[in-house]
């Protein structure tokens, strides 16, 4: 139990809350697969973008995107809230809206306008 507890720290930054080893150890698939990713965000994004997007439960709602934007290609880490992404060299950092049209970025910098839609809804004729 120490070492699982060792590794969902390392993992995830912060240390398992008292009581919920045994949640851990039955939906480990489930941890494993959410490390996993927040490794691949922190490798792709750098600590400085990605680290406050690899929460627990972000990390369980959170999707990788990848498109076109203003003509550069654009890779993304979408979670609930917040949406880290590369487009072509530069990193960017985009607000989410979850509607019921699908899921939307819009991007934090106040000169830009752009909406772009990530995600269709499953009910929306799509």
């Amino acid at each position: 139990m120490a070492a699982l507890k060792n590794w969902y720290r390392k993992c995830f930054r912060w240390p398992i809350l008292p009581g919920e080893e045994g949640k851990l150890v039955k939906r480990l698939e489930l941890y494993y697969g959410m490390c996993e990713m927040a490794k691949a965000a922190l490798t792709e994004y750098g600590e400085k973008y990605a680290e406050p997007l690899i929460s627990e439960y972000a990390l369980r709602r959170a999707f990788w995107w990848e498109g076109e934007w203003r003509g550069k290609p654009i890779s993304c880490f979408v979670t609930e809230r917040k949406a880290v992404c590369k487009v072509a060299d530069k990193m960017a950092t985009f607000y989410v809206f979850d509607t019921p049209q699908g899921v939307y970025l819009k991007p934090e910098i106040k000169l830009v306008d752009d909406w772009i839609k990530v995600a269709h809804r499953g009910d929306d004729g799509s």
